[in-house]
């Protein structure tokens, strides 16, 4: 029987916690720890309640918590017990295990690719240590990211309100797998006026991002062992995906238009490509008509399936963006994904996607098993957004404020860095991909950070080995003026020996 328990339980009056519930979590710990065993006597609740220095009724409530939830038992006219039915304390081990344990085929795929990219190039280590330098002002041409001022949060917080607090049948059911009726058709509509994509509202679904929408096909249309063709430089996320469901990837080099579909082996057993027709992610252009054209054959001989990623196609400033491959397609072979996380901000994490017909149900189904479906609020928000005028407001917004952003980079680029680097001409997009003709691409990374510069490998992008150096410079997140001076330093790292 405990005597004394003072040096074992320690009551802060001060703390956040109730006193009874630290006394519980104390008490509960000595059990579990073994210090008290097994059918021992606990103090009676007077005693208890004076060692401890609480009062006597603090002392129930944390014996009737123990007692609920099975350590403690009293027996009627014998006083209280730790519970007989406790297992024994676990056995102490030295150190927590550090082996992985046994995972399936897909969790050893995913684990090998982690280890890869740990034991990896320079630039990926580069990116693990986050570009540490002791320069205070750092300039971060991190890509993808937007100025808080340039979305219109007020009405997107009036949009909210009004579901809030007026329509409680949205908050209190599961809304549709396909997503929210209403986003759907506006969405719809939007890719129809705008980006030349011949679709209904049926064949849109509403999704968490282009990653789920990749998981999910990936699921649907691969075996383990096929082929996916897919661009180098290319989206690195959707690279380890395919890969993770066992696929293998055949990378052809991009140029200037684009996918070079000339080089589709001819005996290739590919059933699914992945491209970036709109602009190129990440080195950037537009794909050309006769290629966009052949490899719409070719999923037509190949009976294979080809996926859009068109990640920010609205945005070009030079003109009206380029309508999307899925209008050419006349056969039903061309899967359409877009986000609202590049145009509207990213902690949004809502994107779509247009299937052919007679990947509809099959998509919906799947989707059902892993996924309720997206946020119905957010939906409805998103939905009036662009039913009301303000998505197409917001975009031409858009291109004119990243518009400016970029000509003021490549400006500085033309300034400080003539003929030092190559880059696609589009204007469009979020980045620039810059690649550096006979430099070390982690020495480039390396003393920009030295001097105060954040920027970011390419070679995370090139399936290709070894690849071409080359870094990316996002400029939707910087000022124009940070923007010249931050060039202007990389000039300097351009101009030391050995870069």
């Amino acid at each position: 029987m405990w005597r004394d328990i003072r040096e074992d339980i320690t009551i802060d009056r001060q703390g956040s916690q109730p006193l009874y519930w630290q006394l519980y979590w104390q008490l509960r710990q000595l059990i579990l720890q073994g210090k008290v065993l097994p059918g021992m006597p606990l103090p009676p609740s007077r005693q208890l309640a004076q060692q401890v220095g609480v009062a006597r009724v603090t002392v129930l409530q944390a014996l009737d918590q123990l007692a609920a939830e099975g350590y403690i038992a009293r027996k009627r006219g014998a006083g209280t017990f730790v519970a007989e039915s406790l297992p024994l304390p676990p056995v102490p081990r030295s150190a927590a295990p550090t082996a992985l344990p046994p995972l399936s085929e897909w969790g050893r795929r995913m684990a090998a690719m982690l280890e890869a990219d740990i034991n990896g190039s320079a630039p990926v280590r580069y990116l693990a240590r986050g570009g540490e330098t002791a320069v205070p002002d750092i300039i971060d041409f991190g890509f993808g990211r937007t100025f808080a001022h340039i979305f219109p949060y007020d009405i997107w917080r009036r949009l909210l309100a009004r579901y809030l607090g007026a329509d409680d049948i949205i908050l209190a059911r599961y809304g549709s797998v396909a997503g929210f009726a209403p986003l759907r058709e506006a969405v719809a509509d939007h890719l129809v006026r705008l980006r030349g994509v011949r679709c209904t509202p049926d064949q849109v679904v509403i999704v968490s991002g282009a990653q789920q929408t990749l998981d999910i096909l990936s699921r649907l249309l691969l075996n383990h062992g096929d082929t996916v063709l897919v661009e180098t430089p290319g989206y690195r996320d959707a690279f380890d995906l395919f890969r993770v469901h066992g696929a293998r990837l055949a990378a052809l080099p991009v140029d200037e238009e684009g996918f070079p579909t000339e080089q589709i082996p001819a005996n290739s057993p590919a059933r699914l490509a992945f491209v970036t027709p709109s602009n190129q992610f990440p080195r950037g252009g537009s794909m050309s008509l006769p290629r966009r054209l052949a490899l719409l054959q070719w999923a037509g001989r190949q009976d294979a399936f080809i996926i859009e990623d068109d990640y920010d196609g609205e945005l070009r400033y030079d003109g009206h963006p380029h309508a999307a491959l899925q209008g050419l397609d006349e056969d039903g072979r061309v899967v359409y994904l877009g986000t609202f996380s590049k145009v509207l901000f990213p902690a949004l994490r809502l994107a779509y996607v247009v299937l052919p017909p007679a990947l509809v149900t099959p998509f919906v189904q799947a989707k059902r098993l892993l996924d309720r479906g997206a946020p119905t609020l957010t939906q409805a928000a998103v939905a009036d957004f662009i039913q009301e005028g303000h998505f197409d407001r917001h975009l031409r917004h858009l291109r004119d404020a990243y518009g400016q952003r970029r000509r003021a980079l490549v400006q500085a680029l033309q300034t400080y860095l003539p003929g030092r680097a190559r880059y696609a001409a589009v204007a469009a997009g979020l980045h620039v991909m810059l690649y550096l003709d006979g430099c070390v691409e982690a020495d480039v990374l390396w003393r920009a950070a030295e001097q105060g510069v954040r920027v970011y490998p390419g070679a995370l992008y090139h399936v290709q080995q070894p690849s071409p150096p080359s870094i990316l410079l996002g400029f939707s997140g910087l000022s124009e003026a940070d923007i010249a001076e931050g060039i202007r330093r990389l000039a300097g790292v351009f101009g030391e020996s050995g870069v």
